[in-house]
């Protein structure tokens, strides 16, 4: 039973360890300032606010995983967020994913367009 316990978790490391991550904001027009870390960004999976705003940034995050292991949006949305948060963007509308896979990386890439409202919210 030992044997297997280490067995696991020498895969787990070897799994864990082959994860790589990419993400950056390209501004769409003119610059915003960043939002505080830990400011809240609206994540629109479907549709767009009702309120007026305007495209801000275009917004990627690209994640790979070794062993056949995939990855989520879920997996992805902290560090869209903080992208989105950089570019000063309220709130992340057209969510597009992309999978793929070479050899055994499973490879997961996703953009979005980060808004900034033009109006503020109601009742404000």
């Amino acid at each position: 039973m030992k044997a297997w316990n280490l067995a696991f978790c020498l895969a787990a490391l070897v799994a864990v360890s082959c994860a790589t991550s990419q993400s950056r904001f390209s501004m769409l027009g003119q610059p915003f300032p960043a939002k505080p870390e830990g400011s809240e960004v609206t994540v629109f999976r479907e549709g767009a606010p009702t309120r007026p705003f305007t495209k801000i940034s275009r917004l990627d995050v690209h994640l790979e995983k070794a062993g056949f292991i995939g990855s989520s949006l879920e997996d992805a949305l902290p560090e869209l967020k903080k992208q989105a948060r950089l570019s000063g963007a309220d709130a992340i509308i057209e969510i597009r994913e992309q999978t793929s896979m070479v050899g055994e990386t499973k490879i997961y890439h996703v953009t979005a367009s980060g808004i900034h409202y033009t109006e503020a919210a109601p009742g404000k």
